[in-house]
């Protein structure tokens, strides 16, 4: 589905190596464009595809819970997006527009929180450097109960993850992103980041506090009690 697997045998062979790497969840976030996709269709599309890999999800294979990753757009807060959350959670997984913050950005991102009662989860934060200023990471993550994802193939290079330490805000509600599309150039690479980060002392602060989140997340997804 979308641009992720292009088929049953590279979501087994991405799942089989996320496993070894010791993941032992996987939120599957195809895109949701508003505008685009109608909700109905999506949802179909995502439980179709979702079936057809069920076969394969042996016990050996991290579990396998959906979600969606939402670009924000203008108005989106008008409709009702808790269907497109994390299964289990009221996270909804957000993606910003690649570009200079819009005027419109902050209200939106406020209506769904206040209006909505959703926690935010910022994807790919780490694709923004050139269009964020520092300034404009803290103002997302004043959002209340916010989360900052950052994508492990950005991590594990270890000049980029020099320049997002010094970018990012500082925070304890983060996340690892896996970004894993494929077995070649966006292959699971969620074991070599966490090896760079373990490597520096920023690195391991990092790592404590996504373990921190990460072990949160999960008591959610697994009783829906909204602890995060």
């Amino acid at each position: 589905m979308d641009d992720g697997a292009a088929n049953v045998e590279t979501a087994v062979a991405m799942l089989r190596s996320s496993a070894e790497q010791g993941v032992v969840r996987v939120m599957a976030t195809p895109h949701f464009y508003i505008g685009h996709h109608s909700a109905v269709d999506f949802f179909r599309e995502r439980q179709r595809a979702y079936e057809e890999l069920k076969p394969y999800l042996t016990e050996n294979m991290p579990q396998v819970q959906l979600g969606a990753e939402v670009l924000i757009r203008e108005g989106i807060s008008r409709y009702d997006l808790h269907p497109f959350c994390l299964e289990g959670t009221d996270i909804l997984l957000v993606e910003m527009p690649f570009s200079r913050p819009p005027v419109w950005l902050l209200e939106e991102l406020e209506n769904l929180v206040n209006r909505q009662n959703l926690t935010l989860m910022y994807a790919h934060l780490d694709r923004y450097l050139p269009w964020y200023s520092h300034n404009s990471f803290e103002m997302l993550m004043d959002m209340p109960d916010s989360i900052m994802q950052v994508n492990a193939s950005s991590v594990a290079d270890k000049q980029y993850f020099g320049s997002l330490t010094r970018h990012l805000p500082d925070t304890h509600r983060m996340v690892l992103g896996s970004d894993m599309h494929n077995m070649d150039h966006r292959a699971p690479r969620m074991g070599q980041a966490v090896k760079v980060m373990s490597k520096n002392r920023i690195g391991r602060h990092w790592l404590d506090r996504i373990a921190w989140t990460t072990k949160h997340l999960e008591l959610q997804a697994d009783n829906t009690e909204g602890l995060l």
